[in-house]
């Protein structure tokens, strides 16, 4: 349910909107190993205080190693979902790993016709990527069931995007040391698209990787867990495969845990490794840094493959997009 102080914040959605819920990734699992039934349960219940009626695949009961069943399973329930012709949104179990194990047995063509939303985030990235480069249609990085286990008012209000609802321009408190040559004022226009780095960076050279969809985009990032080298690293990909040269704007979200490797003084941090990218890139290209939107509570929902306008004002950026008539 939501959180105690905030219950009166937002009102159920009506009329009510029919979700489907597959789990293309792993399980929900206790600390020994046993699927979480109770962590599920309590977010089935939160939605449904929102106003979803959900609709659970088999998969989501059924548990291989730490995936919510065979790779057929999840692939044949998710699939199934975004097939659904009565269906208002569908949205994943979970992340965590097995997406990607998925994409060669999904069919394509199908897909490309079917017209159900579909948004998640982290693992789901994937998809949202696959999604672009196989069909050209769009898709949302948001939370999925588990992020409403206890879910942020912000989360849930900026959520209702994905319903066709208008929760208003997307806008934050950015740090300006980034923008590279790029004025205090400026406005640019784009693609947007984006994820998990870790994902971008592990389908790069595949038929998955949307490569011609996202030129001249602005493209977003977030990951969680990886250290700041690491980011370095995954960031240096894009660099030298020329994705980070070709979009308009780069915005970072959050990155946790990233500098919690540091051990000493001169340790590689996160904010020398936005430095370093900075140095090596063109400043006409701003890379802007705060964006409400990762592995955190307070989370936005946003576009993967939709018209979007990025706008500064001294230290407030401001993100709107397109939809689609």
């Amino acid at each position: 349910m939501m959180k105690e102080a905030d219950s009166d914040a937002l009102k159920p959605f009506d009329p009510p909107r029919r979700v489907i819920i597959p789990a293309p990734s792993y399980q929900v699992l206790t600390r020994t190993g046993a699927i979480d039934h109770e962590r599920r349960e309590k977010a089935i219940a939160s939605i449904e205080s929102l106003g979803m009626i959900p609709t659970l695949m088999g998969g989501v009961f059924e548990q291989t190693a730490r995936f919510a069943g065979t790779d057929e399973v999840r692939a044949r329930d998710f699939e199934t979902a975004l097939l659904s012709e009565d269906a208002d949104l569908v949205m994943p179990l979970r992340g965590g790993y097995g997406m990607t194990r998925l994409l060669h047995l999904l069919d394509w063509q199908k897909i490309a016709a079917a017209r159900v939303p579909v948004v998640g985030f982290s693992d789901f990235t994937a998809f949202n990527l696959a999604l672009l480069a196989m069909t050209g249609r769009y898709s949302w990085q948001g939370p999925m069931l588990m992020s409403f286990a206890d879910p942020d008012p912000f989360m849930a209000e900026r959520f209702r995007v994905v319903f066709g609802e208008n929760p208003g321009p997307l806008a934050w408190e950015a740090e300006p040391a980034l923008l590279g040559e790029m004025p205090k004022q400026f406005e640019r226009t784009g693609t947007l698209w984006g994820g998990n780095l870790c994902l971008i960076e592990s389908l790069l050279g595949t038929r998955w990787f949307p490569f011609e969809e996202t030129g001249s985009g602005i493209l977003f990032l977030e990951d969680v867990g990886e250290a700041a080298y690491r980011v370095e690293r995954m960031l240096l990909s894009l660099l030298e495969s020329g994705v980070l040269h070709r979009q308009r704007a780069i915005l970072f979200g959050a990155f946790t845990n990233a500098d919690d490797a540091v051990r000493f003084e001169g340790d590689q941090t996160l904010a020398r490794t936005l430095g370093y990218i900075r140095s090596r890139l063109p400043g006409s290209i701003p890379m802007v840094t705060g964006l409400p939107f990762g592995h955190i509570d307070r989370k936005a929902t946003l576009p993967v493959g939709l018209p979007a306008t990025l706008s500064l004002d001294g230290r407030r950026a401001r993100l709107t997009w397109r939809m689609p008539s």
